[in-house]
């Protein structure tokens, strides 16, 4: 009987499935949601809200700002995804290290490594783990 109640929701389900499009592979980056870690012992904290028309909102101690950003669809060799932001507009605040954006137009490269359950990420400046910081946590 559950047997055959599941294959029914199986085939309720399918013309839905088929409607939300093309699903993304199966090692595609989940970056789209809000992801935030907090550094400084707990004093500051950085929140990232990726959505999936390829925007993201930045804050970051006082600092917002707004960009574009492309990731790639696969990871290297090694696991690590390239992001790369563009800053569209920010409020010219500094961030939590002391830092301020260089305004519009300003790239960001940064190569991101997700866990087994996809749920937090490395960030860093290379494609590698000598710089490094994280884990950024998936908040939804």
């Amino acid at each position: 009987m559950r047997k055959l109640l599941f294959t029914a929701c199986l085939l309720m389900a399918a013309p839905l499935l088929q409607a939300a499009g093309e699903s993304a592979p199966a090692n595609a980056p989940p970056l789209t949601g809000t992801w935030s870690w907090s550094l400084f012992g707990g004093s500051c904290t950085e929140t990232w809200q990726y959505r999936s028309n390829r925007t993201v909102l930045s804050t970051s101690g006082q600092e917002v700002a707004e960009k574009t950003y492309e990731v790639a669809k696969l990871p290297d060799a090694n696991g690590f995804y390239k992001l790369v932001e563009t800053v569209v507009r920010q409020n010219d605040k500094k961030d939590c290290s002391g830092a301020l954006l260089e305004g519009p137009g300003e790239q960001i490269t940064r190569f991101i490594q997700f866990s087994p359950q996809r749920d937090k990420m490395l960030v860093c400046e290379k494609a590698s783990l000598q710089a490094c910081f994280g884990p950024v946590s998936k908040m939804e």
